[in-house]
């Protein structure tokens, strides 16, 4: 195989990148399941970020992201998580803070970008592989979820609650359906 001057420049290229990222990917030992689900300070700023972009609350009447506790909503949720499946998470966040390098090279992290780069880099995320199409689609579902999880939040848009309190819904949790009601549901 004859190696050609561009190709050995792409392939230089993409070695030195895959060194600068690499190391943030082996990061600190892995933590306990009680820790992993927590946010770390950098997981909590790349979210901070993000959301800065993804849901521009200036000039609206949407509630500030700096009165919605939606990173706290977003470490609830991840609570709720495995062990293995956390340390993918963190692996995916460190791989998108870090990507910056490698896709658009900006040449700094997802966290210190501005805001119109952070847009440039979100949108590239979008057109790019699996991988990177999978992590930004979680990470925008997540904004959103610990966004809109806020109620008083979501009654600035029009938001009266949940119907089942107004209307006086008992809250049975997974209790079975009464017998009369199951009846009428079955199908021959």
């Amino acid at each position: 195989m004859k190696l050609h001057r561009r190709t050995f420049a792409k392939l230089s290229l993409l070695s030195g990148a895959g060194a600068l990222v690499l190391p943030a990917c082996e990061g600190s030992p892995p933590p306990t399941h009680s820790e992993a689900a927590r946010l770390s300070p950098n997981e909590r700023v790349i979210f901070e970020r993000f959301a800065e972009v993804y849901i521009p609350t200036e000039g609206t009447n949407l509630r500030p992201l700096s009165e919605v506790p939606y990173l706290d909503n977003i470490d609830r949720i991840l609570a709720f998580l495995d062990a293995p499946t956390l340390d993918e998470f963190h692996t995916g966040m460190k791989l998108f803070d870090y990507g910056s390098f490698v896709v658009g090279l900006y040449l700094a992290r997802f966290a210190n970008l501005s805001p119109e780069d952070r847009l440039d880099y979100i949108r590239r995320w979008h057109a790019g592989g699996e991988t990177q199409r999978a992590i930004v689609g979680i990470i925008e579902k997540l904004v959103a979820l610990g966004y809109w999880q806020d109620v008083e939040a979501a009654r600035r848009v029009g938001y009266q609650g949940p119907v089942s309190d107004e209307a006086r819904i008992l809250k049975l949790g997974n209790a079975p359906m009464p017998i009369a009601v199951a009846e009428e549901i079955e199908t021959p």
